[in-house]
């Protein structure tokens, strides 16, 4: 049973870390909470390069978190016209990456899990709602906690851009480069 949802925004001017929290009811009367929050360096990746990022899931209940999903979502919207010029959209979501990392979080312990994944080399580019086209890309990373023992989760979405062309060094965003690597993640746990 889930008492009640809170959502943070996103913090000021810096889209690159979520927060997620959830209050949630166990076992009749027993009460926690579960926070999840993801940070990345940046957003913008082509095709083909490593994402990293962070996750911290703070586990505030007397339970055992088990698994964390991990999963990269497009998101394409599609214009087009009736017979009788009125315009339509159409929206479809996949599922392009996804990891799982089965995790002990402890009853009241913070557990941070880094994980890492190469895109795929063939992507679409991402669009913007000021963009005159028929099909608008998006990407999002979603980060999910799984809660079966309260029949719930907890679910934090960043968006990801996709460009053909490097990021620029001189903001925030740094290149990884043509690193290569296994995909994956690694976690460390702490006690309260």
């Amino acid at each position: 049973m889930v008492l009640g949802t809170e959502k943070r925004p996103l913090q000021a001017l810096d889209p690159l870390f979520v927060q997620a929290e959830k209050k949630v009811s166990y076992n009749c009367c027993r009460r926690g909470r579960v926070c999840l929050q993801i940070r990345m360096d940046r957003n913008t990746f082509m095709p083909g390069e490593k994402v990293v990022f962070t996750s911290e899931i703070h586990n505030q209940t007397s339970k055992c978190i088990r698994t964390v999903v991990l999963a990269l979502y497009a998101h394409m919207q599609y214009e087009g016209f009736t017979p009788m010029a009125e315009r339509r959209w159409r929206g479809d979501s996949n599922e392009l990456l996804r990891q799982e990392a089965n995790t002990q979080i402890a009853a009241f312990s913070s557990t941070t899990v880094v994980s890492t994944f190469s895109l795929p080399l063939v992507l679409s580019v991402s669009s913007t709602l000021l963009d005159d086209q028929i099909v608008r890309t998006s990407y999002e990373l979603v980060v999910t906690v799984h809660l079966p023992w309260s029949l719930a989760s907890v679910k934090a979405k960043v968006p990801i851009v996709i460009t053909s062309m490097p990021a620029e060094s001189s903001s925030c965003q740094l290149s990884l480069g043509g690193e290569s690597g296994p995909t994956g993640s690694h976690a460390q746990t702490s006690r309260y």
